[in-house]
């Protein structure tokens, strides 16, 4: 599992037309694998809040731009949430 370190990462959601929501979220570090991306470092009080399902999250890291499918987050830890690889 690759391991990103990041300090956010942005949350997309895309409606009809031209509608859509977006939420940038500190982290510490993000790993991708194994049908799923890991984020730690994140405060789960704005995910529990979250009244939307994300299309995609992306992360900048190493002067490289990522961005992946995903679904709605699972709290595993205390300052960690996953995400399925859509």
């Amino acid at each position: 599992m690759p391991l990103y370190q990041s300090d956010s990462i942005l949350l997309e959601a895309h409606y009809f037309g031209d509608d859509a929501e977006y939420m940038r979220l500190t982290c510490a570090q993000v790993s991708v694998g194994n049908g799923a991306i890991v984020v730690q470092g994140i405060e789960l009080r704005y995910l529990q809040g979250l009244r939307w399902t994300p299309d995609f999250l992306s992360f900048d890291a190493s002067g490289d731009h990522h961005r992946y499918p995903v679904g709605r987050p699972a709290l595993i830890g205390p300052d960690r949430a996953q995400f399925a690889l859509l």
